[in-house]
């Protein structure tokens, strides 16, 4: 993908987020850096597994290279998740994410935010149809599923 056209998506997305967020802070957008699955799956999860995008500390977003900004609207949310999550941190939110709990009410904002996106897109009946994971069964160990821990009510502002 050409790189004006990136920053372009990477720009309206960021807006996008803030609007959702409600944080509007003016900052500069993150680099993103495309990774073969593989190599993305062994950064965050130290073996193979399901992961299309990974926000560590910093300023860099990793997503996968199969991912089509341009075209899809279910890869766009995925940069959408992440930039959730970049905001989070450039608002100084979930400095502590250390334990469980916090990182779990990371990723149910950034989720519930990324939800929201698909919702307002003209293909969202597509891309929610393809959308596999089911974010609202995230829980810590040990932590019984219940309508308490069910996310998806919740704003998702930082």
């Amino acid at each position: 993908m050409e790189a004006s056209a990136l920053g372009k998506i990477v720009a309206e997305l960021l807006l996008a987020v803030q609007a959702l967020t409600g944080v509007g802070a003016s900052v500069e957008p993150p680099e993103l850096a495309f990774l073969p699955q593989q190599e993305l799956a062994k950064q965050v999860c130290g073996r193979p597994c399901e992961v299309y995008g990974w926000f560590p500390p910093g300023g860099t977003i990793y997503l996968d290279e199969r991912l089509d900004l341009l075209d899809d609207t279910l890869a766009r949310s995925i940069l959408v998740h992440e930039l959730v999550h970049f905001v989070q941190q450039e608002a100084g939110a979930f400095r502590a994410a250390a334990d469980c709990a916090a990182w779990l009410e990371r990723e149910r904002q950034a989720y519930d935010i990324q939800l929201r996106w698909i919702a307002e897109q003209p293909d969202a009946r597509v891309a929610f149809a393809r959308f596999g994971r089911r974010p609202w069964k995230l829980t810590c160990p040990g932590e019984a599923l219940n309508a308490a821990s069910d996310w998806a009510g919740q704003s998702g502002t930082q």
